[in-house]
């Protein structure tokens, strides 16, 4: 029997923790399943019609309200007319803790707050560390997933979304508003398909 060359054992070795069930790059955003800061079911359980940001975070990481800055820096940057939404996945929380977190901590304009009290549509979208954003194309495709929080983290959400709304850096409308589906894995950005 002939030995596998090197360059493929590492291919194989690279490719098998990765976790298939969930969602990626290019894959559609799964369903919703959320409710309101009032307890009443979160009405739009599918995506679509607008960009979306997806943050799924927790009042008591520290990450979380740095990433949650930067998403507020995002808005401001694009501007109230950008159409660009901004839903804020409070995972494992309760109502009042969370009321009390936004009173104490910038969030972006505008932004939608609801909870994912059990975790179960934080498990169906992947997330598997705090924060974790997801960027949703008007089609309800996830284009981008940002796993953890760091350097450069608002800087590449802002060129991001400006890509998906169809400008550049510039802010001046480039030919087209798909961009290739990238996936930043602790940050650092990895093709995964166009």
């Amino acid at each position: 029997m002939r030995a596998m060359p090197t360059a493929l054992l590492a291919l194989v070795a690279l490719a098998a923790p990765v976790d298939l069930s969930r969602p990626g790059t290019g894959d559609a955003a799964p369903p919703l399943e959320l409710e309101t800061l009032d307890g009443r079911p979160y009405p739009r359980a599918r995506l679509g019609g607008s960009v979306t940001i997806v943050d799924f975070f927790a009042t008591w990481c520290q990450p979380c309200h740095g990433a949650l800055r930067d998403l507020a820096g995002v808005r401001n940057a694009l501007g109230r007319d950008a159409q660009v939404r901004f839903l804020l996945v409070a995972v494992g929380e309760n109502a009042a803790v969370v009321r009390r977190f936004m009173r104490e901590n910038p969030l972006p304009e505008g932004a939608e707050v609801v909870l994912d009290r059990g975790g179960g549509t934080a498990r169906r979208w992947g997330e598997d560390s705090f924060p974790t954003m997801f960027l949703v194309d008007e089609d309800g495709i996830i284009r981008h997933i940002n796993r953890c929080w760091g350097a450069g983290y608002q800087a590449r959400l802002l060129k991001w979304a400006r890509a998906m709304l169809g400008a550049g850096p510039s802010g001046r409308a480039g030919s087209s508003g798909k961009v290739p589906a990238r996936e930043v894995v602790r940050g650092v950005e990895v093709l995964r398909g166009g």
